[in-house]
């Protein structure tokens, strides 16, 4: 088995998971870490936790982290979001 080494933020968030909240429900989103990002397409539409950013069913989301800042960013279909 090849030793795979990810940045501490994507194992973080990896172990942590993200979840769509929508209609009062809970919805668990597979997140895939692909190069220096993590990305992920959510099954519907609501609130990215533990984002606080609106996503929309079908819609790529990629994570990526802000060294300089130590903050994650959250893009979606508009301007990258700090999170």
């Amino acid at each position: 088995m090849p030793d795979i080494r990810l940045p501490i933020w994507q194992s973080a968030l990896l172990s942590q998971g993200c979840q769509v909240h929508s209609a009062g429900q809970f919805f668990p989103l597979e997140l895939r870490p692909i190069g220096d990002r993590i990305v992920c397409t959510p099954t519907v539409s609501g609130s990215l936790l533990p984002f606080n950013v609106a996503v929309t069913v079908g819609q790529p989301v990629t994570i990526s982290w802000d060294a300089d800042l130590s903050r994650y960013m959250v893009m979606t279909d508009g301007p990258p979001k700090a999170a």
